[in-house]
């Protein structure tokens, strides 16, 4: 399955892999421990890529000995987008931790999110982006 998304930031068009590209900061929220669950799959396949990526987790301390954090301000380094891998009732208090560390980006993973919540992330200032990240960095 691919999806065909276009992100515009401030009138430049620009498609998810260019996001890639573009940014190298990244934390995911939603980290499992289990292989089989994205959250993993995910985590993992940005790290093989050489991206800067931190795990959120408020279940697991950490996944294949790297630490993990319990939410964003944990975290001392930058963080360019924001990745949701989990149900979209959970995401509204991330977004306001988005608000208030000055991350503007969220790449929604499929059904993370629904038409509330996108309306939400623009009313306080983030920018969606709607695309499978592992779609987007397959080789």
């Amino acid at each position: 399955m691919t999806f065909d998304c276009v992100i515009i930031f401030l009138g430049d068009v620009m498609e998810p892999k260019d996001i890639l590209k573009k940014y190298y900061h990244f934390a995911v929220i939603g980290v499992s421990q289990d292989k089989d669950k994205y959250g993993y799959k995910i985590f993992k396949r940005l790290r093989d890529r050489n991206y800067d990526v931190y795990g959120i987790s408020p279940i697991y301390d950490s996944v294949d000995g790297i630490s993990l954090y319990s939410s964003l301000e944990d975290i001392d380094g930058p963080i360019d987008v924001v990745i949701f891998v989990v149900n979209k009732k959970h995401a509204y208090s991330y977004i306001d931790e988005m608000t208030s560390l000055g991350i503007h980006y969220a790449w929604m993973q499929p059904q993370t999110y629904d038409d509330e919540l996108l309306d939400y992330m623009k009313n306080v200032g983030i920018t969606p982006i709607l695309a499978c990240i592992l779609v987007e960095t397959s080789l």
